[in-house]
């Protein structure tokens, strides 16, 4: 059973332009999502280098005894998280970089929510409020926690999960990529099993539908990602696509392609 994958982004029926970036590497068994913030078209380039950058680390670094790791990395975690949390950092500083030499690019930022499939394990990455989301047995498992202001209040019991859609600073993160020179990346692991489906989307999609929409949304077509796609981007805008909408879908995952990436 081979390893299916599909990604799409529409802008909406709100935005004039589209800030979200994605990239699907099945040679790689990576996938990435990001949605980026600033103004002048600086989400957009955010979005995109950190998309770029993380393909580029990714890609130099399947030989792992090669790599040079930056010199913050604790070198006693397992090689799929260094790989996840080392692409992450680099694209976070070439973003702030870029944002501190161009006055037109400055503030700009991006979230970012990434999957490396190796040895039958999936590796979860992500910054900001871009999710993760693992489908088994007919039901939806998120895998990551937000990094917003909201998602804080609510653990302090300070707002109600059914209040945050409709509070009016529930599009403020509390981390990003580009928006210090250091950053933490979130990692997680999850074994995988045969008939599992993964899902990456930026907030455009999560802030309109509850994790039940997009269960039975997605429930009877998990093995065809690009149906997938299509269906929860539709939903989304009648909903009133209020902003860029990106999801990648993988599925049909099986052993005999859960393959290290050495």
């Amino acid at each position: 059973m081979q390893i299916k994958s599909y990604g799409q982004s529409d802008v909406g029926r709100v935005r004039s332009s589209n800030e979200d970036a994605w990239a699907v590497f099945p040679d790689l068994q990576f996938f990435v999502v990001a949605d980026g913030m600033g103004g002048h078209a600086a989400g957009e380039i955010a979005s995109h280098m950190a998309v770029d950058t993380m393909h580029d680390f990714m890609r130099t670094s399947v030989q792992a005894s090669e790599v040079t790791w930056p010199a913050d990395m604790d070198r006693n975690l397992p090689v799929p998280i260094r790989r996840l949390v080392a692409a992450g950092k680099l694209a976070n500083e070439k973003i702030f970089q870029a944002s501190r030499s161009n006055s037109k690019l400055n503030g700009m930022g991006t979230t970012m929510v990434a999957i490396l499939i190796d040895q039958g394990t999936a590796y979860v990455g992500h910054v900001g409020d871009s999710r993760a989301y693992l489908f088994r047995d007919g039901k939806i498992d998120r895998l990551t926690e937000d990094h917003s202001l909201i998602n804080d209040y609510i653990h302090q019991g300070l707002l109600k999960i059914e209040e945050a859609n409709q509070h009016p600073l529930k599009h403020v993160i509390t981390r990003a990529l580009g928006s210090g020179l250091k950053v933490e990346v979130d990692v997680k692991s999850v074994p995988l099993r045969e008939g599992d489906a993964l899902l990456l989307c930026s907030d455009g999609l999560s802030n309109l539908l509850t994790d039940e929409e997009l269960r039975t949304t997605s429930l009877d077509f998990l093995k065809e990602p690009q149906i997938v796609c299509q269906r929860l981007i539709d939903l989304a805008n009648e909903k009133g696509g209020e902003d860029n909408v990106t999801v990648v879908f993988i599925s049909s995952l099986g052993t005999d392609t859960l393959r290290p990436n050495r």
